[in-house]
C-alpha cells in the first residue's frame, strides 16, 4: 500500500466532509506530514514520547508520535488500541498477563516501532514474540505471522501449514526469531506475493527459507528485485500451484494494481485477499458505510490502477466458497455462508457504482502504483 499521489477531492473526517489536496509522498515523509497536521514535538527524541491521547502512559503501554495510522494494533488488540486524532493511542491499559500478551503482540507487529510497553514486563514480551506465527481462530492450519513491515506500510503476512509444503502469503518484517519459528513449523515451499505494494524484503525470506516465489509477471520489476521471482504468472488465470496441488487456486483480481492476485485455500475456505478486499477497511469507507451497509469493502484512497476493475474483480469472488477473509491491509473477516458472501460483494458493487466508477483520480489511472517503493 502506498500513500496518496497528488489528488484534489473530499474526505470524511468524522461525519464532516472536508476538501483537501494531497501530494505524492514517500513513506519516509508520512510522519513529517502527520507532524505538520498534529503539531507534535519536533525533535526525533520527542517524536518517541507518548501522544497526549494515551491513557496512563507513564505506567504502561503507549503509542508515540511516529504512528502511521496503519490500523495494525487496533485489529490485533482492539480492546486497548483505538484511533484518536488520526493516529493510534492506548485508551485502556491491559490489567492481566493475558491482556498484556495481547497488547505486546500488537506492539511487536507495529511496523514503525511506535508502541512502547512497560519496562518491567520484558519476559511477557518475549513470550509474545514466541507466539508468532499465531493460529487464526476458526482455522486449523492458517497463521498470522505478525511483525508487520514498514516497507509494505504494515501489510499482514500469513502462513498456510500443509503437508504438500507450507505457503507464506506476502512477507512479514525480516526478523531472525520469526524465521526460526516459521522453520519450526516446516518452513515454506512457496512465497505467494499478491502484488507489488507488499513485497518488502521478499528476497531475504526466499533465501532464508529456500522458498520459491510466485507473482504475476506484470507486477514484477527490477527495483524491488521481484524480477528474480521463480514463478511468474501470465495471462488472467486462474492458476494452480507450480507443483499441481489442487487445494489452492490463484485468482486474477486486477483493480488495486494492474495484475493484483489473491489466493483461495479450499480446505479451510480462506481467501487471502492482499489489498483487494478487506473487512472494516479504515478511512472514509468505515465513516460513511459501515453503520448501515455491512462490513466488506475496498479502498478508493489506495487504488493505484482502476476502481471499476477492482469492483469487477470483487464480483467474481462470489463464485468461490470462502468464509474467512484474510487481507494484507484492513481487518480479517468472516461471512456466514454463500448467501452472505454474495450479498456483501453485491453491496460493494452497488456502493461503488453509486459513487461513480468513472471518476478516477487522474494520476492514479496512469500507472499501476506510485514508484516510490
Amino acid at each position: 500500500m502506498h500513500l496518496a499521489s497528488t489528488y484534489t477531492g473530499q474526505a470524511l473526517i468524522g461525519r464532516d466532509t472536508v476538501a483537501f489536496t494531497t501530494k505524492k509522498i514517500s513513506r519516509k515523509n508520512h510522519q513529517q506530514v502527520l507532524a505538520t497536521i498534529q503539531e507534535p514535538p519536533v525533535s526525533k527524541k520527542d517524536l518517541r514520547k507518548p501522544r497526549d491521547e494515551n491513557v496512563d502512559a507513564a505506567n504502561g503501554f503507549f503509542v508515540d508520535h511516529t504512528c502511521i495510522d496503519c490500523d495494525t494494533c487496533r485489529w490485533i488488540a482492539p480492546e486497548f488500541y483505538k484511533r484518536k486524532n488520526m493516529q493510534s493511542a492506548v485508551l485502556h491499559q491491559p490489567q492481566t498477563e493475558e491482556e498484556r500478551m495481547e497488547a505486546f503482540r500488537a506492539l511487536l507487529s507495529c511496523p514503525t516501532y511506535s508502541i512502547h510497553g512497560p519496562a518491567d514486563k520484558k519476559q511477557e514480551q518475549r513470550m509474545a514474540e514466541e507466539s508468532f506465527p499465531s493460529l487464526i481462530p476458526g482455522t486449523d492450519n492458517c497463521y498470522h505471522c505478525g511483525f508487520h513491515d514498514e516497507l509494505s506500510f504494515g501489510c499482514a503476512s500469513y502462513l498456510i501449514k500443509r503437508p504438500e509444503g507450507n505457503i507464506l502469503v506476502d512477507v512479514p518484517r525480516y526478523v531472525p526469531k520469526l524465521v526460526n519459528r516459521i522453520k519450526e513449523l516446516g518452513g515454506a515451499k512457496y512465497i505467494f506475493l499478491t502484488h507489488r505494494d507488499d513485497v518488502a524484503a521478499h528476497y531475504k525470506w526466499a533465501s532464508a527459507l529456500g522458498a520459491e516465489r510466485i507473482m504475476h509477471t506484470m507486477e514484477t520489476n527490477e527495483k524491488q528485485r521481484t524480477n528474480e521471482v521463480e514463478h511468474k504468472l501470465e495471462g488472467e488465470g486462474p492458476w494452480s500451484l507450480p507443483d499441481g496441488s489442487d487445494d489452492c487456486e490463484i485468482i486474477y483480481t486486477p483493480g488495486h494494481t494492474e495484475a493484483h492476485c489473491v489466493l483461495f485455500y479450499r480446505p479451510q475456505q480462506v481467501l487471502f485477499s492482499g489489498d483487494h478486499l478487506a473487512a472494516n477497511a479504515v478511512g472514509e469507507w468505515v465513516a460513511k458505510y459501515a453503520p448501515d451497509d455491512g462490513f466488506l469493502g475496498i479502498s478508493r484512497s489506495f487504488n493505484w490502477w482502476r476502481v471499476d476493475k477492482q469492483v469487477e474483480s470483487c464480483t467474481k469472488l462470489a463464485a468461490y466458497d470462502w468464509v474467512t477473509l484474510l487481507p494484507g491491509h484492513g481487518r480479517p473477516g468472516k461471512v456466514k455462508d454463500a448467501a452472505e458472501r454474495e450479498l456483501q460483494l453485491e453491496l460493494i458493487r452497488q456502493r461503488e457504482t453509486e459513487r461513480g466508477l468513472g471518476e478516477l483520480p487522474s494520476d492514479h489511472s496512469a500507472q499501476s502504483a506510485p514508484q516510490d517503493f
